[in-house]
């Protein structure tokens, strides 16, 4: 049984969840993990992340296209199968929830070390995870919007940014230029692609409420480059202002290069430009991770009463954030491992299915001839 979608989200709207969800939680962290394989070098490896990354959201969109309305749920029962399309359905709950909870994590693991040390961090666990839990109760239409609403103000706070930092680049930074090998740099760009791009297998549970407007593939490809401009001027600015050595040992060199700003020594501590910039692109792409996978609940096991799984899906996801990691270390000692595990799902869950698609429409060509 296919689930009936309306749709009812814009292209625009898409758009700007798209720019949320590649920025998201890799703000934090993405410089000083490009920089920890290829130092300066670094914002080399993030174009050809992106550039990487690009084909790989443009597939999962091309993918999502090929079954019109119908979400990765309801293809991976038609493709393989009542129970092993329901077991990989499985799977992609377990990888939304995971990545989810890697969200919140982040954000908690920020505001303990960076703004709040005194705080408990299940404190700031919870807050964050019953914000999420409120905005699914108001729906994924009300999500769109709000977001649409904030879009500009992120924007600003990111021009913003860029303007006052412009007095601290040292170009000399980004010397020797290509003083790593081919190998460091296909490392480094495939954790580069796989972070923010691998997780948009989200998008195939949001793609059947999206109004089929002309062009929407181009739009959407704009806003998946548009996401990616910002995390390549992201790599570069912490590499001109903070150098490969700081960039690499700071545990978030984006907040250590917003707190350099200083004009006159009476413009200081603008670091707040970038901490609500990320909490925001942060807090919607959690949003539609936990989304996706209480979708995927609901039309898996054909609940008719799905909101009353937003409670438990937002308790999994605040316990498993919690639990996840030790510390701050063992968190940042998991982004190769992770990346293997986003690219694992993509390869499963879409490449997979997509080709077993392809040999069953075959093979009913073939019978009919």
């Amino acid at each position: 049984m296919t689930s009936k979608i309306e749709p009812y989200m814009s292209v625009r709207q898409l758009k700007v969840l798209v720019i949320f969800f590649i920025v998201g939680d890799i703000a934090w962290f993405l410089p000083s993990l490009a920089a920890s394989i290829v130092q300066q070098d670094a914002w080399i490896a993030t174009i050809i992340g992106s550039a990487a990354g690009w084909g790989l959201a443009a597939f999962i969109f091309w993918f999502g296209m090929r079954f019109p309305g119908k979400t990765l749920v309801d293809i991976h029962r038609d493709v393989a199968g009542k129970w092993i399309g329901g077991l990989l359905s499985l799977f992609f709950i377990v990888h939304m929830l995971s990545a989810a909870s890697a969200e919140v994590r982040a954000i908690g693991q920020f505001v303990t070390t960076q703004i709040m040390m005194e705080t408990p961090m299940r404190v700031i666990l919870f807050v964050f995870s019953a914000t999420v839990v409120i905005a699914l109760f108001a729906g994924l239409e009300a999500l769109s919007l709000t977001a649409q609403v904030f879009f500009l103000l992120f924007v600003g706070l990111s021009v913003l940014l860029l303007a006052l930092l412009t007095g601290e680049l040292e170009f000399s930074n980004l010397l020797p230029v290509l003083n790593h090998s081919p190998a460091e740099f296909a490392r480094s760009a495939l954790m580069l692609s796989v972070f923010p791009y691998g997780e948009m297998t989200a998008f195939l549970m949001i793609f059947p409420a999206v109004k089929k407007e002309e062009r929407m593939f181009k739009h959407y490809l704009h806003a998946v480059m548009w996401g990616g401009l910002m995390i390549i001027m992201l790599v570069m600015l912490s590499l001109l202002s903070l150098g490969a050595y700081l960039t690499e040992q700071q545990l978030y060199p984006t907040y250590t290069m917003a707190k350099k700003i200083s004009i006159g020594d009476f413009l200081q501590r603008l670091e707040f430009i970038l901490v609500i910039s990320y909490v925001m692109s942060t807090f919607f792409k959690c949003a539609i991770l936990i989304y996706a996978a209480k979708q995927a609940i609901i039309q898996l096991f054909k609940l008719r009463y799905g909101r009353a799984f937003i409670m438990p899906v937002g308790l999994l996801m605040f316990g498993f954030s919690y639990i996840m990691a030790p510390d701050i270390v063992f968190l940042n000692s998991l982004a190769p491992f992770w990346s293997l595990w986003s690219l694992s799902n993509l390869i499963v869950l879409v490449g997979l299915i997509y080709l077993l698609h392809l040999f069953k429409s075959r093979q009913k060509k073939t019978g009919a001839t």
